[in-house]
């Protein structure tokens, strides 16, 4: 079942202007717990996340009509790890915190993401709330070891 499943999923969400970022499918005491994370280039609400559950609720149904599941829809949480390029791009101009397969960390503003190879930032060092410097960094996807859009709050 879990096979056929992603297979709707994927059918469902990757078939509009939404794209998975995560799936879990497990079984618990008989009943199948679905989660998926989602997202689109523009974000998504919990109108959308509603809607495709309805879609695939349904198309599940009609495949597995005896079958007990749960299915939990939801988009990439703040602090959750960009996982996919799509998500790079998306967040073009934003801040994020970059942990690098070397062990160093680098904070700067997202300038550019080119698939499957590089992201581009505008490095910056701040020092009591403000940049004291900045440089132009271009980072190898492959040395990435996570990466986090950091929110910022301008009062």
């Amino acid at each position: 079942m879990k096979k056929e499943v992603l297979q709707i999923v994927e059918n469902v969400i990757d078939g509009n202007e939404f794209f998975i970022v995560d799936t879990h499918i497990s079984q618990i005491k008989g009943t199948w717990m679905i989660k998926i994370s989602a997202d689109s280039d523009k974000g998504i609400g919990i109108d959308e996340c509603g809607n495709l559950s309805r879609i695939i609720n349904k198309k599940i149904d009609e495949l597995y009509p005896e079958t007990e599941y749960e299915i939990e829809i939801t988009s990439p949480g703040v602090g959750e790890p960009l996982k996919l390029q799509r998500q790079y791009l998306k967040n073009r101009g934003r801040d994020i915190k970059i942990w690098l397969t070397n062990g160093k960390e680098i904070v700067g503003k997202l300038i550019e993401a080119i698939p499957d190879q590089k992201i581009i930032l505008e490095e910056y060092e701040k020092k009591k709330g403000k940049i004291i410097t900045t440089k132009q960094t271009e980072i190898s996807v492959s040395d990435i070891k996570r990466s986090e859009v950091q929110i910022s709050f301008n009062l």
